[in-house]
């Protein structure tokens, strides 16, 4: 199913009751993965549309009889409170969380940037990376590091002081992605700005796959030595069975199921 919003192709994936929207070709393989963390979770949600990076539309439609839930996906702040990179204003953001039932912001530390909004209307904000799945999974097999992302020249600069490192562009295959990071022992998170920020849809995407994840520093809830590995860290059989125990514990905490059950604002 597509449409247009401002000219704006807008991809649109269904599971069941819910339908995932967006008009950006990377956020729509993000409602791909978050698709397989809904496969884990047993119980059903009113009929709900799930607008991934609602920024990056002018208008974001309303339909009658279903939910709206907007997710802000754009890196805002680092886990020290500095601003990395955004467009975005309070204005535009009290404007989308007004005509949603529910404002998501996977990054707890940009919960600052909105100012009082979130404690004149708390049901209407939600801060955390509610992505995950129902139960603890299991860690996978595999060799090396694993990284799929866009290959700007900062990341092919760290790239190449990496050893054992397997990179994919965004641009790959579905199927060349998921073969090669079902390869690798772990998977691999390198930030195109600087600053300590989450790339939440990676972060899933290493857990749902069995992978322990090696990352750049993340800001919390994820702490490095306990739920990822340093990139200078020792790659060995025991840190990385330490750190997927810990991402294990991190999931069961921000389970997706969370952001839709339904919340009166």
């Amino acid at each position: 199913m597509k449409g247009r919003v401002m000219a704006k192709t807008i991809e649109v994936l269904e599971v069941g009751d819910l339908r995932f929207l967006t008009t950006h070709r990377t956020l729509a393989l993000v409602a791909r993965t978050l698709s397989a963390s809904l496969a884990t979770v047993p119980e059903s949600f009113s009929p709900t549309d799930i607008w991934l990076g609602a920024h990056r539309a002018h208008r974001v439609p309303k339909t009658r009889g279903r939910r709206l839930v907007v997710v802000q996906t754009e890196q805002i702040l680092d886990a020290r409170g500095q601003v990395i990179e955004t467009k975005l204003t309070r204005r535009r953001i009290a404007r989308l969380a007004l005509r949603a039932d529910l404002f998501v912001d996977w990054n707890p530390q940009n919960r600052a940037f909105y100012g009082l909004l979130p404690r004149l209307a708390p049901r209407r904000f939600l801060f955390g990376p509610y992505v995950f799945g129902t139960g603890a999974r299991a860690q996978t097999p595999g060799e090396g590091l694993i990284f799929v992302g866009n290959l700007n020249a900062e990341r092919q600069a760290k790239l190449g002081r990496l050893a054992q490192v397997r990179a994919l562009s965004m641009k790959a295959g579905l199927e060349e992605i998921d073969v090669a990071i079902a390869s690798g022992a772990a998977m691999l998170n390198l930030h195109s700005l600087p600053g300590a920020y989450t790339e939440v849809p990676r972060v899933l995407m290493a857990h749902l796959a069995g992978k322990p994840l090696v990352s750049e520093p993340l800001a919390p809830p994820f702490e490095a030595g306990e739920s990822y590995m340093l990139p200078e860290a020792p790659l060995t059989a025991e840190g990385l069975a330490h750190v997927w125990q810990g991402l294990n514990a991190v999931a069961a905490r921000y389970p997706i199921a969370e952001m839709l059950r339904s919340r009166r604002g």
